[in-house]
């Protein structure tokens, strides 16, 4: 009996261990005076005043939980590369970003092509290539990864393969890609299957 328990708490605080990581357990929010800091930085790095005042309502909005980045992207293409699909810069930029953002919990969402027209209707403008949703853990993490020295190692490649691009935060109301319950699932099966194989043990030496 006593091996079972322990077998059920382990599981049990392992999954406690991905929810505090996958969710960030402890971490604050932007405070007024940092949102303030960062502003004055970015102030004198002569960044587009209107860049800024966008920072300040993304970091004014940011109450510590997980949002998602949509990513409406039109591209650039090389010399004599081929006009379809990912150009190979935003390629080299994807690779090594997704890294970045699955280290803190990151991950990405969705990602598909977009059709020339809407159902109903034409797309007067944006005539976007792709659309890409990202789920981060908080703003924090967001900002501390495009403020660090080694996405800004890889920006370039990003801004090699962009024409254009449309960047908006957003939060979730229903989200059923969380990996959240896919994650108590699979611990649960092992939970289980070790449970089992413990019972067994126990019937054998009687």
């Amino acid at each position: 009996m006593k091996k079972r328990f322990i077998n059920t708490a382990v599981f049990l605080i392992l999954y406690l261990v991905f929810l505090s990581w996958y969710d960030g357990w402890g971490m604050d929010p932007y405070t007024p005076e940092e949102v303030e800091a960062l502003a004055s930085k970015a102030e004198a790095l002569e960044t587009n005043p209107e860049q800024i005042r966008n920072l300040r309502r993304l970091l004014k909005d940011d109450d510590g939980k997980e949002f998602f980045m949509l990513n409406l992207n039109r591209y650039e293409y090389g010399e004599n590369e081929v006009q379809q699909g990912v150009p190979i810069a935003y390629q080299n930029y994807g690779q090594a970003v997704i890294t970045m953002i699955l280290k803190n919990a990151g991950h990405p969402i969705y990602s598909g092509e977009l059709s020339e027209y809407l159902v109903g209707g034409d797309l007067k403008e944006g005539n976007w290539h792709e659309v890409i949703l990202v789920r981060y853990r908080s703003r924090r993490d967001f900002i501390g990864m495009v403020t660090s020295d080694e996405y800004l190692k890889i920006s370039k490649h990003r801004a090699g393969g962009i024409e254009y691009a449309e960047v908006t935060p957003t939060s979730a109301t229903i989200n059923l890609a969380t990996p959240r319950i896919f994650v108590l699932v699979l611990l649960l099966f092992f939970a289980w299957a070790i449970d089992i194989l413990i019972k067994k043990n126990i019937n054998m030496k009687r």
